[in-house]
This record gives structure tokens, C-alpha cells and sequence, in this order.
């Protein structure tokens, strides 16, 4: 009898006990840079959908959606908007990439906002969606695009959230060379 409730209680702490994992996006592999600049420039907190926010993955099958629990080590909008100040530093050959809003002293320098409307899996594909724009330092309209960039991925959280993550690259190095130029 004693045997059984040792086994009875190990089964019932197993099953109690679950294993959980969390998500940071993977750094960019992204190294060259197309230009060498001190100018300023502010990086808006990236906006994202609000499923996102409430750590899920959007998994689309036709009509059908699904979520899948994919709990982030920050918020996403957090992670989204150091990767993109991380990227611009590196892209740009430039430290003076920051948070905006910054003390703007000389008026000179680029302020870059992204919105992100879809960050999920769409029937065997990654798929990123959104807008950005690119202002000047006296928030002036200099350029501003929607994109949607997709690739094949496999149905696996792990996989979704890197093929995503390299979709948002491919966003954020566009955005260093129109300001490149």
C-alpha cells in the first residue's frame, strides 16, 4: 500500500509539474553596414497586434485559427523595438540610434516608427505585415511603406518565431538604406 501512494503521489507531482518555455527573437545575422553617420535617430516603440501582447502565436489553416501559447522573455513590442534599434546601429555604422522620443538639440536627424498588423503563421508560412515611416527630426513625413514579407516555415513555434524574426530583419535593414541614402 505504502508503494502505491509513493507511486500515486510521484504521477500526481509530474503531472502537476509542467515544463515551460520562453522566447527572445535571435539576433540578426546581418553584419556589413552601408554607411558611417553620427546623425541621430530615434526609434518609436515598434507597435504590434494585441495577440502578441498577450504572448500568442497565431496559427492560420484556411478559416481556421488557432493560438499557441508562446511566452516572450519581454513583451514583444519591447523586443521588436530593441532589435530594430540593435539592427540600425549596426547597419548604419551609427551608436547614435535610441529610444525616442530623445532631447533633440540641432533639430537634424531621422525619427523611425514601425506598426506591425500581423505577426503569425498563415498555412505553412511565416508572415509579417505592417507599415513604416520615416521622419525627420521635426517629424516631418520623409517616407513611408506598408510591407508583407512571407516565407515557408514549418508548424513549429521554435521555427515561427525565428522565420518571423528574420522576416523583421529583412524590414529593418530596408529602412537603414533608405536612410543610407
Amino acid at each position: 500500500m505504502r508503494y502505491f501512494i509513493l507511486l500515486l503521489a510521484t504521477f500526481i507531482f509530474i503531472g502537476c509539474s509542467s515544463k515551460s518555455s520562453s522566447y527572445i527573437l535571435p539576433t540578426s545575422s546581418y553584419s556589413s553596414s552601408f554607411t558611417t553617420t553620427n546623425i541621430q535617430i530615434g526609434v518609436k516603440k515598434v507597435e504590434v497586434p494585441s495577440y502578441l501582447n498577450s504572448d500568442k502565436i497565431l496559427l492560420k489553416n484556411g478559416v481556421k485559427v488557432e493560438e499557441i501559447d508562446s511566452t516572450f522573455i519581454a513583451p514583444p513590442s519591447q523586443l521588436l523595438t530593441n532589435k530594430t534599434i540593435s539592427l540600425l546601429k549596426t547597419s548604419l555604422n551609427n551608436p547614435n540610434v535610441l529610444l525616442y522620443p530623445w532631447d533633440i538639440n540641432n533639430k537634424e536627424g531621422y525619427i523611425v516608427e514601425i506598426k506591425v498588423d500581423k505577426f503569425m503563421y498563415d498555412s505553412g508560412n511565416a508572415v509579417i505585415e505592417g507599415s513604416y515611416y520615416i521622419k525627420n527630426a521635426n517629424n516631418k513625413l520623409i517616407t513611408s511603406k506598408n510591407f508583407r514579407k512571407i516565407e515557408a516555415t514549418t508548424k513549429d513555434v521554435t521555427s515561427i518565431v525565428t522565420t518571423l524574426s528574420k522576416l523583421f530583419d529583412t524590414v529593418v535593414i530596408e529602412i537603414a538604406r533608405k536612410i543610407a541614402k
